[in-house]
């Protein structure tokens, strides 16, 4: 369960979700992953209303920065419809809160937010930046306590990478959106209770 939360680096994000056993993923048909690892796969229908929605909270950015603000609340009411067809908007932050086939780990929470954002730029409403396979942090090479995997965008403009990650919060919150290279030295939001 613990080193299923990292995989090794795809060619492109195509090339991961084939992997991970999803099919083709259309505007109104795709598939979720949940149960740790892509245990289990559902699929899942998006009407109209939904992608109203979803256009609705991403709005109309005009910079990369506000809209990667974009990306935050679309993948929130991504997880929020999916979430109310799959059973998953039970499911809590990180690994070790639960467990049981409602359940994501960081491996079910990169996959499905990948598929998101690839729908988000088939549809053109991501503009400014470009899907990419997910990535992984290590223990013995990066920091960090356990193995981590995370989906990934990279700026049109200048090429940089930042995570997309919805592993830190439970169903429907807004992912944390962090530089890459911060992510891999082990990057965590800070929770109530933490010290320095």
């Amino acid at each position: 369960m613990l080193f299923g939360c990292a995989s090794t680096q795809a060619p492109s994000h195509q090339f991961y979700l084939e992997k991970k056993g999803l099919g083709e993923q259309t505007a109104q048909n795709f598939q979720h992953c949940h149960g740790y690892g892509c245990k289990y796969i559902t699929d899942v229908t998006f009407s109209e209303k939904d992608w109203r929605d979803v256009r609705s909270a991403f709005g109309t950015p005009k910079t990369p920065e506000a809209e990667r603000e974009s990306i935050k609340k679309a993948i929130a009411v991504f997880e929020q419809h999916v979430g109310r067809q799959t059973g998953t908007h039970v499911d809590q932050w990180g690994t070790f809160q639960k467990t049981g086939h409602y359940q994501l780990d960081c491996v079910d929470e990169s996959t499905n937010t990948t598929v998101y954002l690839a729908l988000l730029e088939a549809q053109g409403l991501m503009q400014r930046h470009k899907v990419e396979p997910p990535s992984a942090r290590f223990p013995l090479i990066h920091s960090g306590t356990w193995p981590h995997q995370t989906a990934v965008i990279s700026e049109r403009e200048n090429g940089a990478f930042y995570v997309v990650d919805s592993w830190f919060h439970n169903n429907g919150q807004p992912p944390e959106i962090v530089d890459l290279k911060q992510w891999k030295e082990g990057w965590k939001p800070k929770r109530e209770g933490d010290t320095l």
